[in-house]
C-alpha cells in the first residue's frame, strides 16, 4: 500500500518498516548518504542504515499516532464548543452519535498533518501553544509539583452570561454592585464623619461584600492562580467554575423545579461530553457554592413546587465531586465548608498587619453585642434569639456584684455597657456593614445564635473585629470550618447551652462577666492570629508573585487542603 506523496518532498511522512507500516499508509522517504560516509566499510554502512531506519520509523510512528490522538479530541471539542455557544447541550447520548461520526474526519485530518511536516528530530522542537504551556509547566515543576490546578473552560452561560444578566433578574435590584469588583462589590463610602471613618484603613481594602459571592471570589483568585495547567492529566486538581449561587438566587421562589434545575442538568451534559471529566468520574473535582448547601440538595424527583432549592447536589453525577460551600452537610459526601466572605480584603500582608494591631488596641467598653434582626417563627430556633433580644434590651437587669468573681475586662458600672443590639432590619446592614464592623470593635462578646440555618456571616465579621464569639450550637462552627478555625472552640469562643435560656434559667450577659479577663485575653489573641486564614485577600498579580511564601489567606488553606486531599486520595 503507497501513498501518493512527492519524491523529494521535505513534508512527506514516508517510512517502509514492512507490511505493518505498509497497512497504515506510510512510506519511507529515499534517502542518499553523503559522500564521506560511502568511504566508511560496508559494516560501518549497514550498522547506520539499519540504526537510522530503526530510529525514524519508531519516531514517526510515535508521532502520528500522537498527532491522530490529539486531533480527534480537538475536533470534537471544537464542535461541542459551537454548539454550546449556539446554546445546544448534546445529551450523552447525541454526544456519543456525534463521536463516531467525527471520527472519520479526525483521522483524515491526522494524516494531513502527519503529512505537513510535523516530525522532529528533539522533543526540545516543539510547536503550539499547547506544547509551549507544558514546557513553561515543565520550567517550574519545582514550585509546581503536585500543585498543578486545571479549570474548565464552561461555555459562558454557566458563569459570565449569569453576571452579564444580572440587571435582567427581577427582585434582585442591587445584584449587578454584588457581582462587581471580581465579587468584592462596592467599595466602602464612609464619610468622615462617621466614627468607624478612622478605624476602616486602608479605605482600598473595604467593600460591600455580599455573603453569597464565594463563587466569584474562588474564580478570580484561581485565573491568576501561579501553577494553572492546560492539559487536566497533569493537575492535581479540577475546577468546574459553575456560579450556581447566582443561577439559583433569583430562582428560588421560582414554582417550577424544572426551572431552578434547568442550567445544572445542562452541566452535566456538557461534562459528559468531556473526555477528562469521562476518566475521573468527578474524582479530584472541585465545585464552590455560593449558598449554604441546603439550597441544593432538593431530592431529584421531589417536583412539588413546594420543595426548597435545586437538586445539583443530589445529582449523582456530582456525588464524587468536592463541594465547597458557606455551610455544608457534615453527614454529606464529600462537602466542606468554608468562611463567609467579609468586608475586608487586603492585598498585602502590611495591610493585614495593620488591621490586626487596630483591633488589638481597640477600646471595648461593651460587654456584648448581638447583630441581627428578629425571625419568624417558623424559623428553627426563633425562641433562642428572641429571647436573647429580650434580653439585651431589658433595662430591668440586676448587677452582677458577687465580689468573689473575676470580672471581666468589659464590665462597666451601667447597664447599658452589657448589652447592645444592632438591628439590621433598621440598619440595613448588607448596605452599611460598617456599623456591624464598629459595634463588634467595641465590644468584647457578640452573640452568634443561629439565623435561617446554623451558621452565620455574622460569625466571620465578629473574629473580623477581634470579638469572641458566644456559640449556642455546634454546627454554627466546631462542625463545619475544620480546615479554617481551632478544632479547640473553647480556644476562641464561649459556648452555652440554649435550652437554659430558652428557659429562663441563664442571663447570658451575667454568664459572661464570669469569665476571667486572662482567659478573655488569651482568646483575643488566638483570633487575632488565625485572623489571616478567615479573610480573601484582594485579587491582584502582585499577590499571587508571592502567593507561595507570603501569609495564606482563607483561599490559600482551602486550596492547600484540598491538594492535601486529593494526594492522600481520601474523602471528607
Amino acid at each position: 500500500m503507497t501513498a501518493a506523496t512527492e519524491p523529494n518532498s521535505p513534508s512527506s511522512c514516508r517510512i517502509d518498516a514492512g507490511p505493518w507500516a505498509a497497512s497504515m499508509g506510510y512510506q519511507q522517504e529515499s534517502m542518499s548518504l553523503p559522500r564521506e560516509v560511502e568511504s566508511l566499510s560496508k559494516k560501518t554502512k549497514m550498522s547506520s542504515r539499519v540504526g537510522g531506519a530503526r530510529h525514524s520509523v519508531t519516531l514517526a510512528l510515535v508521532i502520528c499516532i500522537f498527532v491522530a490522538s490529539y486531533s480527534l479530541l480537538d475536533i470534537d471539542d471544537l464542535l461541542l464548543r459551537v454548539q454550546t455557544s449556539l446554546g445546544y447541550i448534546p445529551t450523552a447520548t447525541a454526544q456519543t452519535q456525534q463521536l463516531g461520526a467525527t471520527t472519520s474526519v479526525s483521522k483524515t485530518l491526522a494524516a494531513s498533518q502527519c503529512q505537513g511536516g510535523m516530525q522532529r528530530n528533539s522533543s526540545t522542537d516543539r510547536e503550539g501553544p499547547e506544547d509551549q504551556q507544558l514546557a513553561d509547566e515543565d520550567d517550574d515543576s519545582a514550585t509546581c509539583v503536585g500543585r498543578r490546578i486545571y479549570i474548565y473552560k464552561l461555555p459562558p452561560q454557566f458563569n459570565q452570561k449569569l453576571i452579564e444578566n444580572c440587571e435582567n433578574q427581577q427582585g434582585w435590584a442591587r445584584m449587578c454592585d454584588d457581582l462587581s469588583n471580581q465579587g468584592l462589590g462596592t467599595p466602602f463610602d464612609v464619610p468622615e464623619s462617621d466614627p468607624s471613618a478612622h478605624l476602616l484603613l486602608p479605605t482600598s481594602a473595604w467593600y460591600k461584600t455580599n455573603q453569597f459571592s464565594l463563587e466569584l471570589l474562588f474564580h478570580e483568585r484561581l485565573k491568576k492562580y501561579p501553577c494553572l495547567t492546560e492539559n487536566p492529566e497533569r493537575a492535581t486538581m479540577s475546577y468546574i467554575p459553575f456560579y450556581s449561587a447566582l443561577d439559583l438566587t433569583p430562582k428560588l421562589f421560582e414554582p417550577s423545579v424544572a426551572v431552578r434545575d434547568r442550567l445544572s442538568e445542562r452541566l452535566v451534559g456538557w461534562l459528559q461530553s468531556n473526555s477528562h471529566w469521562e476518566r475521573s468520574r468527578g474524582n479530584k473535582h472541585v465545585m464552590v457554592l455560593g449558598r449554604i448547601v441546603w439550597d441544593y440538595v432538593r431530592p431529584e424527583k421531589a417536583s412539588q413546587p413546594s420543595s426548597w432549592g435545586n437538586a445539583l447536589v443530589s445529582l449523582p453525577e456530582f456525588w464524587n465531586v468536592t463541594k465547597l460551600s458557606i455551610e455544608r452537610n457534615p453527614w454529606g459526601s464529600e462537602q466542606m465548608a468554608v468562611p463567609y466572605p467579609t468586608s475586608f480584603h487586603p492585598s498585602s500582608d502590611a495591610e493585614m498587619v495593620s488591621w490586626q494591631s487596630t483591633i488589638r488596641t481597640a477600646q471595648r467598653d461593651k460587654l456584648v453585642v448581638f447583630v441581627g434582626s428578629p425571625r419568624h417563627n417558623k424559623v428553627p430556633g426563633t425562641e433562642l434569639r428572641h429571647e436573647l433580644m429580650r434580653q439585651c434590651n431589658s433595662t430591668n437587669r440586676s448587677e452582677n456584684n458577687n465580689n468573689n468573681n473575676t470580672m471581666s475586662q468589659a464590665s462597666a458600672s451601667n447597664q447599658n455597657s452589657r448589652c447592645t443590639m444592632v438591628s439590621c432590619n433598621v440598619v440595613k446592614c448588607a448596605l452599611n456593614p460598617q456599623a456591624p464592623i464598629r459595634a463588634f470593635l467595641e465590644s468584647v462578646f457578640c452573640l452568634q445564635p443561629p439565623g435561617d440555618s446554623a451558621t452565620r456571616k455574622s460569625l466571620f465579621d465578629c473574629l473580623l473585629a477581634g470579638a469572641i464569639p458566644v456559640l449556642f450550637d455546634n454546627m454554627t462552627a466546631a462542625k463545619q470550618y475544620q480546615w479554617h478555625l481551632p478544632r479547640d472552640t473553647a480556644s476562641y469562643a464561649i459556648t452555652i447551652d440554649p435550652k437554659h435560656v430558652v428557659a429562663g434559667e441563664l442571663d447570658v450577659a451575667n454568664k459572661l462577666l464570669e469569665v476571667p479577663k486572662e482567659v478573655i485575653a488569651t482568646m483575643q489573641a488566638t483570633i487575632i492570629d488565625m485572623l489571616p486564614r478567615l479573610i480573601y485577600k484582594k485579587p491582584g498579580p502582585k499577590l499571587f508573585e508571592q502567593s507561595l511564601t507570603s501569609s495564606k489567606d482563607a483561599f490559600d488553606h482551602t486550596i492547600d487542603h484540598l491538594l492535601q486531599k486529593f494526594h492522600a486520595h481520601v474523602t471528607i
